[in-house]
This record gives C-alpha cells, sequence and structure tokens, in this order.
C-alpha cells in the first residue's frame, strides 16, 4: 500500500470512528451480536440511524451480518488498525538519543528519522553505539525466541541475522538454546 492509500484509508477510518453513534455501536457490538432493533433499542437511537451507521461499518468490513444478526470483525478491526498505524513511526530526533555528544552523532549518523538503521557501521566503536541503542528495543528479563528477535531487528535494517549476532558476540544479548534476553551491558 502506498502513502497515499495509507493517507486515504487513515482517513476514512478516522472520520467512521469520529461519530460516537458508529462508536457505541461498536462498542455493543464488541461485546455480542444484535439485530438492528436491539441496537437501536439500548442505544435510545432510531432505527434508520442504526441502519445507515451499519452500512457505513459494513462497506468498511468491520461489521459482518448473518441472519440479520451483526457482529464487529474483530480480525478486520485488527488488519484495520495494522495497516493504517503500524507504519506510522514516531520520527527520531537527534537530542532524543540517550548518550554523549558522540554517541548522539553516531546515532545521528546513522539512524533514520523512522528508527531504522541507513547500515551497519564498519568501525567497531560505532557500531557499539549502535548496538547499545539497539539492546533497548529488549526488555530486560524477558526470553526471546529467535523469531522473535528477528522480527524486532526486521523493523531496523534487512540484515537482521548480522544485528542479532553482533548483539550476542558484544555481549548485549545472550543466547541458549534457541532463546535470547538482554543483559545488563
Amino acid at each position: 500500500m502506498d502513502s497515499q492509500e495509507n493517507a486515504n484509508e487513515l482517513m476514512s477510518a478516522s472520520k467512521a470512528f469520529l461519530d460516537e453513534e458508529r462508536l457505541r455501536i461498536t462498542g455493543l457490538l464488541a461485546v455480542e451480536g444484535l439485530n438492528s432493533s436491539q441496537i437501536a433499542g439500548r442505544l435510545g437511537m432510531q432505527p434508520d440511524m442504526v441502519a445507515r451507521h451499519l452500512e457505513i461499518l459494513s462497506q468498511m468490513g468491520l461489521v459482518q451480518e448473518n441472519g440479520g444478526v451483526y457482529r464487529l470483525d474483530v480480525a478486520a478491526l485488527n488488519a484495520l488498525s495494522k495497516r493504517v498505524l503500524a507504519d506510522r513511526k514516531p520520527q527520531v530526533r537527534s537530542e532524543d538519543f540517550e548518550g554523549d555528544e558522540y554517541d548522539r552523532k553516531v546515532l545521528k549518523d546513522y539512524m533514520l528519522p523512522d528508527g531504522r538503521l541507513k547500515q551497519i557501521p564498519s568501525q567497531h566503536k560505532k557500531l557499539l553505539v549502535i548496538l547499545h541503542h539497539l539492546a533497548k528495543l529488549f526488555k530486560p528479563g524477558e526470553r526471546y525466541s529467535e523469531k522473535e528477535v528477528n522480527e524486532i531487528l526486521k523493523k531496523v535494517n534487512v540484515d537482521y541475522a548480522a544485528l542479532r549476532r553482533y548483539l550476542v558476540d558484544e555481549g548485549f544479548m545472550q543466547r541458549e538454546k534457541g532463546i535470547y534476553w538482554r543483559t545488563d551491558n
């Protein structure tokens, strides 16, 4: 999905959920399946308004109707959230980086504003700065499978396997029997 399609979908989703009545209907349908009369009765709404809101939610694929009973399609709602929000990464500024002046300069030089790594530094001193920063992506005391480590590092750089190995080799993470955890470095 290109950025224009993403922006359009985000705008449509925002409009759909900016309406208080649609939000209330969505909340009801998240709990149980109801027909339009039940929805109108519980929310004190006119049946024609309920029908209009259900049509909008159905067009978005968020509500499914079966035998007159409407249900929230939670999987569709999750997918919509991921599509329109997951790519919206916070912009990282150089002043957001921790460390001394050298560390902040290295991070600024090697990190993109969206948090991705431009390239893996070849100079060992700079690599250590990057690895120290990346280690913070992992919660202390939490155990991660190799697949989970890969998923986290894929968001940073395409060479996630090298980053994973460097994190272990340089002591930022430990590995045993395919399970990884952050050290206190």
